[in-house]
């Protein structure tokens, strides 16, 4: 499968320095007992800012379905709702390249 049919969620949450590793451990745990497991799944990653002002999670799926599957399950919904709760930036991106160290 080539790279650019895959789909990027990247999602940037407000935090502060004082609940941002708390929040992060929390999207976390969210991301290792559902996300995870759900067909289409490729990989993910949560990052810190080092300011401590927003975590940022980048999750790749196989493709736009995929994601758009997993958003229509239970799991899906309830993470969605609890994900506006905090007023997140998201992109939904199509990944044009990639780059690796060979």
């Amino acid at each position: 499968m080539d790279v650019t049919d895959r789909f990027v969620a990247l999602v940037i949450y407000p935090s502060t320095a004082a609940a941002q590793r708390g929040q992060a451990d929390a999207l976390l745990r969210l991301s290792e007992s559902t996300i995870s497991s759900m067909p289409g799944f490729v990989s993910g990653r949560v990052f810190l800012s080092e300011d401590g002002e927003s975590i940022v999670s980048l999750v790749e799926w196989r493709d736009r379905e995929s994601f758009a599957q997993f958003r229509q399950t239970d799991a899906g919904r309830a993470a969605t709702q609890v994900a506006s709760e905090l007023h997140p930036h998201s992109y939904w991106l199509r990944p044009y390249m990639e780059l690796e160290q060979s």
